[in-house]
């Protein structure tokens, strides 16, 4: 671009060699400043795109804004799952399983935490302020439930002690084969928990995952595939969270006051429930990361598989609770990924 000035006298030459002057410098502090402002905006734009917690709220607007779509990516759930967990428990030696000592705090932790203390939290808060029966149904199938497979990803997200997690949750996934019928039988008196379905889902998100991960730390690969694991493991989050939201957004559109009372229990069971469990722990000396996996593995259950069994064996209506519990765990995740860097 060039710029012109016809001059007729001096001073009139003088002034235009000014405004000259000014105007260059102005296209050159624009043009400096624009690029450098077009790399700010690129590095703040990639570094939200590799922030869990944008990620996470971001897979639940577009689940609420285009919820037609999780019907399509719903039978990817347990592949994602499995990839995630595999990615996440690479680092992981397989020697920690070799020492009881080491592995029984997880074991009994986990057990008491999820099975005692949050399933306790469910059904008692149902009954104290649910009168719909199906809604209570719903609520006992999460108690029922076993802890979430994703509380081992979460806990190396948010830089808890991934180990402790990995043990707990295997050894809560063995032990529902027997407490998930116990519960469910003792609750709502009919045996409808099938025992291939739970050795199912424990082969195909718990013990495929290890063993494949062991395969992977031998091989060259292993170097590539850690640097890659933030991204899979954050956006394979985005498609299970998608999913979840969008088959479950009329169960958060429907009766206003039925939701109060479901969302009071699903707030209770997160982030209450994981606050007094951090200042217990706490004040018993608990480090830093095992506090986070204990807080985990205390409010997190498998909803997806909680949630297909309340559409299998009974009402759409008994997946109101699934559906709002769900959506609390990932604000909850959401809120400890700010938290977290707080806890001292």
């Amino acid at each position: 671009m060039s710029l012109h000035c016809h001059k007729s006298g001096i001073n009139e030459g003088s002034a235009c060699d000014e405004r000259l002057d000014f105007t260059g410098m102005v296209l050159r502090y624009l043009v400096t400043h624009s690029t450098g402002f077009r790399m700010a905006l690129g590095t703040r734009l990639m570094a939200l795109l590799k922030s869990s917690s944008f990620i996470f709220m971001l897979a639940m607007a577009a689940g609420f804004a285009f919820g037609g779509g999780a019907s399509y990516t719903e039978p990817a759930l347990v592949p994602v799952l499995a990839l995630i967990m595999t990615v996440s428990i690479m680092g992981v030696s397989s020697r920690i399983f070799l020492n009881f000592k080491e592995i029984l705090l997880p074991v009994l932790a986990a057990l008491a935490l999820n099975y005692i203390v949050l399933s306790g939290a469910f059904i008692g808060l149902s009954f104290l302020i649910i009168s719909d029966s199906e809604l209570h149904t719903g609520f006992v199938l999460l108690a029922a439930g076993p802890p979430a497979v994703a509380v081992i990803p979460l806990t190396n997200l948010l830089g808890g002690n991934t180990k402790f997690s990995l043990v707990g949750n295997v050894a809560a996934y063995i032990a529902a084969l027997a407490i998930t019928p116990a519960i469910s039988i003792l609750f709502l008196g009919t045996n409808f928990i099938e025992p291939t379905r739970l050795l199912t889902t424990l082969a195909e998100l718990i013990v495929a995952p290890i063993i494949i991960s062991r395969i992977l730390r031998r091989m060259p690969i292993v170097s590539t595939i850690e640097r890659w694991r933030g991204p899979v493991v954050n956006w394979g989050f985005f498609l299970v969270i998608y999913t979840i939201v969008g088959l479950n957004r009329d169960a958060f559109l429907q009766e206003p006051y039925t939701l109060l009372l479901v969302s009071a229990i699903a707030f209770a069971s997160t982030f209450v429930l994981a606050e007094v469990i951090n200042r217990i722990s706490a004040a018993l000396g608990v480090a830093k990361a095992d506090r986070i996996s204990l807080l985990l593995l205390g409010t997190r259950k498998n909803n997806g598989m909680v949630g297909a069994i309340a559409l299998v064996f009974f009402t759409s209506r008994a997946a109101i609770p699934v559906a709002v519990v769900s959506a609390f765990t990932i604000l909850h995740f959401v809120w400890l990924t700010w938290w977290v860097k707080r806890m001292r």
